[in-house]
């Protein structure tokens, strides 16, 4: 009889036990539930990719550098102006290597895209082929004597123009 009452007694806190254990769990996964959707919401912060490209005196005017990892050309121009440009072309997404053999215009040397025979100067200035636009490009700073370039500054390169006059290896040792 004695243990009854004590049942009775103790009865209303057990339940309150069993909802505050079932509670806390359901709590706290509703918890974990708002910030994983929260942690969707915003960007992962990364910070800007730079190559350093070697220094200037390692580019010879008018002899474009390749960066496989990159997929980037660095050239040297005549006026020590840096250009890097993209080794994709804008309109075929092709490899566009530099063919210093290659002869165009009657001139020697010019990136040249095989799949739709787009043909650009070492500006990286569209003058053969299909091409609307010159390949694009990335910035470039220079710091004492090394060139770094920034991967995350990418830009459209310059729209074809007729009466333009191509920069070509020959034109650049003048």
């Amino acid at each position: 009889m004695i243990g009854q009452q004590i049942g009775r007694l103790l009865a209303p806190g057990w339940r309150w036990l069993y909802a505050v254990g079932l509670g806390v769990p359901l709590i706290a996964g509703g918890v974990l539930l708002v910030l994983v959707l929260m942690s969707f919401t915003k960007s992962a912060y990364q910070p800007p990719h730079l190559l350093t490209a070697r220094t200037v005196l390692d580019y010879h005017v008018g002899s474009p550098v390749y960066s496989e990892q990159e997929r980037l050309w660095v050239v040297r121009l005549p006026d020590d102006r840096m250009l890097a440009l993209s080794d994709v072309d804008p309109l075929s997404n092709c490899s566009v290597p530099w063919r210093s053999d290659y002869e165009f215009m009657g001139k020697k040397g010019w990136f040249h895209e095989a799949c739709f025979g787009s043909t650009y100067d070492l500006e990286g200035r569209c003058f053969g082929g299909p091409c609307m636009t010159g390949l694009s490009r990335f910035g470039v700073l220079l710091q004492n004597t090394e060139v770094i370039v920034n991967l995350d500054d990418n830009s459209p390169g310059p729209a074809h123009q007729d009466a333009a006059i191509p920069l070509n290896p020959g034109d650049a040792a003048q």
